[in-house]
């Protein structure tokens, strides 16, 4: 399997504080920052080599996007990730809280 995570999309959405739907707090509080994103960004890979992903639903543009649920720094969160026709790549989409898993 390959992983695609863009590196702005952590550097350029996920770690910029944001009016609404900020994920960069809760990261920041598990100690991710501009200075070490390439260490969220190799946890966000492990989270998807390690836990099951599970089929959601299909985009209008086809393929499948999946939810993998695990633990950042012991923190549970859920990762969102697309998976294109006939190829073998899951592109990272988001991440948010596990609000279930606390």
């Amino acid at each position: 399997m390959n992983i695609i995570i863009d590196p702005a999309k952590i550097t350029h959405y996920l770690l910029v504080p944001k009016d609404k739907n900020d994920k960069s707090k809760f990261l920041n509080e598990l100690g991710y920052s501009f200075d070490n994103w390439e260490e969220l960004v190799n946890d966000i890979q492990n989270i998807v080599l390690d836990n099951e992903a599970v089929f959601q639903k299909e985009p209008p543009f086809g393929g499948g996007l999946y939810e993998v649920k695990g633990q950042l720094r012991n923190f549970g969160i859920i990762t969102i990730w697309l998976m294109l026709d006939n190829q073998n790549t899951f592109r990272f989409v988001t991440l948010f809280p596990n609000k279930s898993d606390k």
